[in-house]
């Protein structure tokens, strides 16, 4: 008896179909698993076996023969115990085969028969969509990650027993899902602007930075302020809408971080990693392409605190996400793309002891202070638009009762310039001006002469690279629209300007 029945399997956060046949003959009785399975899918024969016989079925006592095709592509996971299971107890199914070539498949098996979670079912769910079939049929507490897709039919199994059971047409299984709506997910950050005294353009520098997804550095003493100030600045970012939901939900599922309660990623992401990490962890890999940090912050942001305490061969593999916004990782048989559209902020002090530059006396020998400096390269620091100081608060600014601007108040105007951006990228692959082409800055960014004077003094006496200009381009951009204008002039250039003071005091000293 030969069956086929569909499955899916992951390669990073894309599905590739399984067509798992199993062919059952008569012989000495085997159980073999072919295909290139992984240790995982191989240990599925015992699952399965132990799986069936719990469950009240009979197994066969034959020569069976499971081949799962492609026969070039590794397949990893436990996704694949339930449609190997279905493809064994085929006669014992009455519905027909072009049912069930209609049907996914997808689940592990525990040995008393009862499904179990799996990680990466969203991308499994859009995979199986995307590919033109009716229903899939997941593991029941896998329910919430896939409730969200539109377009196929989710039916959540608890054990074998019901999957059987159901195709039969003897068991009903709830598919109203109503009580799970993307408007019930509120986001209540802890964190606030209100909270931050003092340091107006450093607010006003990560107000810029959320408008326009603008990589943002700050330099600045110890306690004054810049992790206070990086926390916050996801409290201002635009809400996170269903595209981008479903977008940073796939990684997570992958990575086995959903939200339990919501079955889904409801805010924008915040990924703080030590500077202890590897570059694994940082930008993903391992034997199953992982996603890093990079990956894991995408449309949300990634705060790099004590950059300089990073390895430099670390931060340097940052370069190419932080300009394509994706990274790729590549194996011998393929390659794994994921995207990494994140606001990247950093943070250091200025020297080792950190009193560098700040009212207080500096401990440090010039030589430790320009290796301490040394530690980020010219191309990576070519990668951020924005450098900005911060300064210690004064006592008086600290005990005053100053009531300071939320950070809802901010998101607003952050939400207008998003949206007029939404607007102008209507037609473009992009939704942020820090995602421009040269050539969508020829478009986009008008100019007037006065203001193209100013840009070409400002090019010549700073010395700015080719990429360093752009970016200034870009940001004075992003200062109109937050002032909702058509057109950049010349105040918006020098307020754009005057954010990157830091890096020629600074890194040009």
């Amino acid at each position: 008896m030969l069956s086929i029945i569909n499955s899916n399997n992951l390669i990073g956060i894309e599905s590739f179909l399984v067509k798992v046949e199993t062919d059952i003959t008569r012989g000495m009785p085997a159980f073999n698993v072919v295909g290139l399975p992984s240790t995982e899918v191989k240990e599925a024969r015992e699952r399965v076996k132990s799986a069936i016989i719990n469950a009240g079925y009979d197994f066969p006592k034959s020569r069976i023969v499971v081949n799962l095709s492609p026969a070039d592509m590794k397949k990893e996971g436990s996704f694949l115990d339930l449609p190997i299971c279905i493809g064994i107890l085929r006669k014992y199914i009455n519905k027909n085969d072009d049912y069930l070539n209609e049907c996914v498949f997808v689940g592990e098996l525990s040995l008393d028969g009862n499904l179990r979670r799996v990680k990466g079912i969203l991308p499994l769910v859009i995979g199986a969509k995307n590919k033109k079939f009716k229903r899939i049929f997941i593991p029941y507490d896998n329910l919430k990650e896939s409730n969200f897709i539109d377009g196929i039919e989710v039916i959540p199994i608890k054990n074998l027993n019901e999957c059987v059971n159901y195709l039969n047409g003897d068991h009903h299984i709830s598919l109203d899902y109503s009580d799970l709506k993307m408007n019930d997910m509120k986001s209540d950050y802890e964190e606030d602007f209100q909270d931050v005294k003092g340091n107006y353009f450093v607010k006003r520098a990560a107000e810029i930075a959320a408008a326009g997804n603008h990589n943002l550095m700050m330099i600045g003493p110890p306690g004054s302020g810049k992790t206070m100030i990086a926390k916050r600045i996801r409290t201002i970012l635009p809400k996170i809408n269903k595209e981008e939901i479903i977008e940073v939900s796939k990684i997570y599922s992958i990575a086995g971080m959903i939200d339990d309660k919501y079955g889904i990623v409801k805010e924008r992401p915040f990924r703080s990693p030590h500077h202890s990490t590897t570059i694994q962890s940082l930008v993903g890999g391992g034997c199953n392409c992982r996603p890093g940090e990079i990956a894991l912050s995408h449309r949300g942001v990634l705060f790099l605190d004590e950059i300089a305490e990073f390895d430099k061969r670390i931060l340097e593999s940052l370069r190419q996400p932080m300009e394509d916004k994706y990274i790729n990782i590549s194996r011998v048989k393929y390659s794994v793309k994921y995207p990494c559209n994140t606001l990247v902020v950093a943070a250091m002090n200025p020297c080792p002891c950190g009193f560098y530059m700040s009212d207080k006396e500096c401990r440090c020998m010039p030589y430790e202070i320009l290796r301490y400096k040394n530690k980020l390269s010219g191309p990576l620091l070519d990668r951020f638009d924005m450098f900005v100081e911060v300064n210690q608060v004064s006592c008086e600014e600290l005990n005053s009762n100053s009531n300071e601007e939320k950070s809802e108040d901010i998101r607003k105007r952050v939400e207008v310039a998003r949206e007029i951006q939404n607007m102008r990228f209507e037609n473009e692959n992009i939704s942020t001006n820090n995602e421009m082409t040269s050539k969508m800055i020829d478009k986009y960014c008008n100019l007037d002469d006065k203001t193209k004077e100013i840009t070409k003094k400002i090019f010549i006496k700073y010395q700015l690279s080719n990429r360093s200009y752009i970016k200034l381009i870009k940001m004075a951009r992003t200062i109109a629209d937050l002032e909702c204008e058509d057109n950049i002039n010349s105040s918006h250039v020098l307020e754009a300007l005057s954010f990157r003071k830091a890096y020629d005091t600074y890194f040009r000293k």
